[in-house]
């Protein structure tokens, strides 16, 4: 008798990072359930069991970049300085980024098209949690003002999130150096800018 096959989140995993691949490389239009089984050596039927079906793998996919990009975030410390610690959410952001370029796209690069994400979105926000504590500890500690912590959080995260979107949407001949440099500059002015002086 032939062993049942697994359908664990191993394999989980592996459908969700290839299917990010796909639908950031070529649309989600050209995501088949068949190739894609095939291609991890299973069946449609595991993407049935763990996902429920092709708008449901979608979803989750969605739900797993915001889930993975906030955890990213979470991870970074928690200093006496905010400043100190929005650099490093910021420098968080970016190596993510680098390191998930299809994630990233399937979060901010409507790959998805008309799927519907709206009762993920909470995941979305949620991922961004860190960066406002960090901002309204500033702002609190009377080191940034000049607006509500919701403005300058997403002056922050517009900062960061056009220079990521830049650097990978822009192929360049500058090293590494040179674009993390660039980065920091960039995240500096930001921050410059809302700092009391």
């Amino acid at each position: 008798m032939a062993r049942p096959r697994i359908h664990d989140a191993e394999l989980r995993t592996r459908l969700l990072e290839a299917a990010a691949e796909s639908v950031a490389q070529h649309g989600v239009d050209s995501l088949s359930l068949r190739k894609l089984a095939a291609a991890q050596g299973t069946s449609t039927t595991a993407i049935y069991s763990l996902f429920g079906g092709r708008a449901e793998l979608l979803v989750a996919l969605f739900a797993a970049s915001f889930s993975s990009f906030g955890d990213a975030q979470r991870q970074v410390p928690v200093t006496s300085d905010p400043e100190v610690d929005l650099r490093e959410l910021g420098v968080a952001y970016r190596h993510w980024a680098m390191h998930n370029p299809h994630l990233y796209a399937v979060m901010f690069g409507g790959v998805l098209g008309s799927v519907d994400v709206s009762e993920e979105a909470q995941l979305a926000a949620a991922a961004m949690d860190p960066l406002r504590a960090a901002v309204a500890r500033a702002v609190e500690s009377g080191t940034m003002s000049g607006a509500s912590v919701d403005v300058i959080s997403h002056s922050f995260w517009a900062i960061v999130h056009g220079l990521v979107s830049l650097e990978l949407a822009m192929p360049t001949n500058l090293d590494d150096e040179t674009r993390r440099e660039t980065f920091e500059a960039g995240t500096e002015s930001v921050l410059r800018g809302w700092t009391r002086q």
